[in-house]
């Protein structure tokens, strides 16, 4: 989920429930100019070993030798469960390849703006590595904050001819209590083997989401309540809007 995506996913919600415990660092912030710059040894990080395309990215991953399994769902519970159909390599290239139209739509239903994406590239120590960085600004429902900015990098952890595991970070320090977590979503499309007898080529979409907590905090359920309802809000629509651009052929859907 790039922009709004990501953003409104948690961030409406999530201000929603903790803006009224923890208030705001930043009372009526106008952020009509967002900062959207990397830090610098993020910058030269992500603008070095850039392949020419995403198509070229793609095919260099999948190349490399001892490739690290499938992770598994991460613990905060899944978020998308479905097969669609289309092939697990149009669809990663559908969700992931620079200026993805679905992207962009679920932005505009969102209403996120200030989207800028980063180059994919190679991390010039971990040719394994393919990364970018993309920020996007949201409106968030609270008082005390009137927009959001967020960054997430996104980062491929495993590509295959048929799977593709990309494991998003996600940022968003102007939130209550923001400096003190950040949120991980992982979205992985695989191949659906002898399960369907349709014969259709199909994917199946597995999206779960997690929270690392980089300090203490004692409001570490409340704010956890308040990211699993922004995100379950945020990706009913992500996957309805991906219903209306392939063909679903089941629904495994099984949230926690």
């Amino acid at each position: 989920m790039e922009g709004k995506q990501l953003l409104k996913v948690f961030t409406n919600p999530l201000n929603r429930n903790l803006s009224k415990k923890g208030g705001s660092s930043k009372p009526d912030q106008d952020s009509s100019e967002p900062s959207t710059s990397l830090p610098s040894h993020e910058h030269s990080e992500h603008q070095t070993s850039s392949p020419s395309s995403f198509e070229e990215a793609i095919a260099q991953m999948e190349s490399i030798d001892n490739k690290p399994e499938m992770p598994e769902n991460l613990q905060g519970g899944i978020l998308v469960d479905r097969i669609f159909a289309v092939s697990p390599y149009d669809l990663n290239t559908c969700l992931f390849a620079p200026n993805s139209k679905i992207r962009k739509d679920f932005a505009a239903l969102q209403g996120t703006t200030n989207l800028q994406e980063g180059p994919w590239a190679l991390k010039p120590r971990d040719m394994s590595c393919l990364t970018r960085i993309v920020s996007y600004t949201t409106k968030a429902a609270s008082k005390f904050i009137k927009v959001v900015n967020a960054t997430e990098e996104q980062t491929y952890i495993r590509v295959t001819k048929e799977e593709f595991g990309v494991l998003l970070n996600v940022s968003m320090p102007e939130l209550p209590f923001g400096n003190r977590f950040r949120i991980k979503l992982l979205y992985k499309i695989m191949p659906v083997g002898g399960l369907l007898s349709s014969g259709e080529v199909s994917s199946h979409l597995v999206v779960s989401w997690g929270a690392d907590f980089l300090q203490k905090t004692m409001m570490k359920g409340m704010i956890e309540r308040g990211i699993r309802q922004g995100l379950k809000e945020g990706f009913d629509q992500f996957s309805n809007l991906l219903a209306l651009n392939f063909k679903v052929l089941q629904d495994t859907f099984s949230r926690s």
